[in-house]
């Protein structure tokens, strides 16, 4: 059963590159799995073909706790190590998501989609406050805070990812070169004092 399951995993995702979303239809997965199109197959392993797309969504299209370390690996006790673990985990994701791009914005559209991603953000928004309260900028930190400092961590290595190979990257900025000087200025400034404010500049607490 469990093998039929993946098939129709497999199945639905390369339809769904190939043809879209709304354009396969269920018999079409079946048919692609190996099962009689139409004989209630289908049902015995998902309720929809929505429920079909979130599964594959989660394997293909979303990042998880799992692929950025959160579960089982982290922590590390040593936060670059940890942050470069976490970058290489975006990147995998990043180059497992770049030719589904296509795919991805059309099943976004999707609500079991779109539950499944806030759902998804949520938690990993979660799992980043536990490990930034655990360092020492991350102290005494309002939660709003720390989520901010999410973004700001994760958006810098991100937008790397989504400019690199383009003119904006010069040919000496390789993934390594970038990675650490970004695992090197982050860990600084988590493992550091935080930075003075200026006149003018107290954050909001």
């Amino acid at each position: 059963m469990a093998n039929t399951r993946e098939k129709l995993r497999q199945a639905a995702l390369e339809l769904f590159l190939e043809r879209g979303y709304d354009r396969t239809s269920i018999a079409d997965i079946e048919t692609a799995a190996g099962l009689a199109p139409r004989a209630g197959g289908f049902y015995r392993h998902y309720p929809s073909k929505a429920a079909l797309a979130a599964e594959v969504g989660e394997a293909s299209i979303i990042e998880t706790r799992r692929d950025l370390g959160f579960d089982g690996v982290l922590p590390l006790g040593d936060t670059r190590a940890e942050l470069v673990l976490i970058a290489r985990g975006y990147a995998r994701a990043f180059e497992r998501q770049a030719p589904l791009m296509a795919l991805i914005a059309e099943v976004r559209q999707v609500p079991e989609i779109r539950a499944l991603e806030d759902r998804t953000d949520a938690d990993l928004a979660e799992a980043f406050v536990e490990w930034l309260v655990s360092k020492p900028y991350g102290k005494g930190k309002s939660r709003a805070d720390l989520v901010g400092l999410t973004l700001q961590i994760v958006g810098s290595w991100t937008f790397y990812l989504q400019k690199r190979g383009s003119p904006a990257c010069p040919p000496a900025l390789t993934d390594e070169r970038m990675l650490e000087s970004w695992a090197d200025l982050w860990a600084g400034i988590l493992d550091g004092e935080a930075p003075r404010e200026t006149k003018g500049s107290k954050r909001r607490r």
